[in-house]
């Protein structure tokens, strides 16, 4: 469900739909993938473990794990079940709602944080900033942000981590003003912050050229920071 602009193009959405299903609105079933699925996570960690060379797994990519659904809380349960079994994977929680990790975390992880897992956000603009702070009051051995689309310049607290940024893509996007990039960058720098610059978008100094001729390249170079694992 929509909780803020970032939302207003979003890929899960349009994904789902073409599928055949959709899980939006207040009063839609959210749907579970199957357990063959979810088995997949014992193979990675197996192969993570046998390679020496830990590997990221992004819990969620259709949905927001943190929302506050009574029908997601088995989910949250047996998806922290597993991340306590498979220890060479990272597990990035990435939600809209961070006010809710404290709600719905299991509390032995608040005393004593997973290395594994990585607590991330969306901050799209100066106006979702609430939502840094509601993070940076979780405990996590990672704190992220998810700053994509990037639709207007931002502060950010030097505690975080982790910045990944990007513009939109897609037919309906907005241009991301690159010296919003910029200034993400710089403080990245300054702070020790892992920067991630991910793509233009649609648009590169607001001229619409499309997302691969409009590149990942940040003033001439790629920047694919990501923070010392556990």
């Amino acid at each position: 469900m929509e909780v803020s602009p970032a939302c207003d193009n979003c890929f899960a959405k349009a994904d789902t739909k073409r599928y055949g299903f959709c899980e939006w609105g207040k009063d839609v079933p959210r749907r579970v993938t199957s357990l063959k699925y979810w088995e997949q996570l014992s193979k990675w960690n197996r192969d993570a473990q046998r390679e020496g060379a830990r590997k990221r797994v992004f819990v969620g990519s259709w949905c927001d794990l943190m929302e506050d659904r009574p029908e997601l809380q088995m989910i949250r349960e047996q998806l922290c079940g597993l991340i306590e079994e498979n220890l060479c994977l990272d597990f990035l929680l990435v939600t809209k709602r961070p006010q809710n990790f404290r709600r719905f975390l299991p509390a032995a992880w608040l005393d004593s944080p997973r290395p594994n897992v990585w607590g991330m956000t969306t901050v799209e603009n100066a106006d979702y900033k609430w939502r840094e702070k509601a993070l940076l009051d979780t405990p996590f051995a990672v704190r992220g942000l998810s700053m994509e689309p990037l639709l207007g310049p931002v502060e950010i607290d030097p505690r975080i981590d982790w910045v990944i940024t990007g513009g939109e893509s897609g037919p309906r996007a907005r241009p991301s003003d690159p010296d919003w990039f910029r200034s993400l960058r710089d403080q990245c720098a300054t702070a020790g912050v892992s920067f991630f610059f991910k793509q233009h978008g649609e648009y590169r100094d607001f001229v619409k050229l499309g997302k691969k001729a409009a590149g990942a390249l940040l003033d001439g170079r790629e920047w694919r920071e990501v923070p010392n694992a556990a």
